[in-house]
């Protein structure tokens, strides 16, 4: 994971599972055989169960051991631990119908830089994505024909 500008920190975010019926999911093997495989599991199980995760900060406390610039180095935890910070609850749904799909595909762009100055992505790895996530969004919505529309509702 790459590191985030955290308000007047610097830290990385970890998203762990606080729900039982997700916790047992670790570690079983995925048959990798068809392509959207994992996108399949993810929607046959949120159609019946819904899920809740912690979302964590580890704080960057030494730059010596816990570099901004190289996004592979795991920063030790016996110097900084993840701590909580908020929780994700996700009620069961329909996450992959039609229209929920179209508008995936056509309107929503994921940019980890559409964000408060606060909390910028930070080091090499985030920089090379930037011009990657913009480039990726402007072909997309012109292949699709479609404006770029910020969300204003889950609805």
């Amino acid at each position: 994971m790459a590191a985030i500008r955290y308000g007047d920190y610097i830290a990385k975010l970890s998203v762990t599972p606080l729900t039982d019926n997700v916790k047992v999911l670790t570690g079983k093997e995925i048959d990798q055989s068809n392509d959207s495989a994992l996108r399949g599991l993810v929607v046959d199980f949120f159609v019946r169960d819904g899920a809740e995760y912690e979302l964590q900060a580890q704080l960057c406390t030494d730059l010596e051991t816990m570099p901004v610039e190289d996004g592979s180095v795991e920063w030790p935890q016996e110097k900084s631990p993840y701590r909580p910070i908020g929780k994700i609850i996700i009620l069961a749904q329909n996450a992959y119908s039609p229209a929920r799909r179209v508008y995936a595909d056509d309107v929503l762009t994921f940019n980890p830089f559409h964000c408060l100055l606060e909390h910028r992505p930070l080091g090499s790895i985030m920089r090379a994505r930037q011009l990657a996530y913009e480039t990726s969004s402007q072909y997309r919505h012109k292949m699709n024909a479609q404006p770029k529309v910020e969300p204003k509702s889950i609805n």
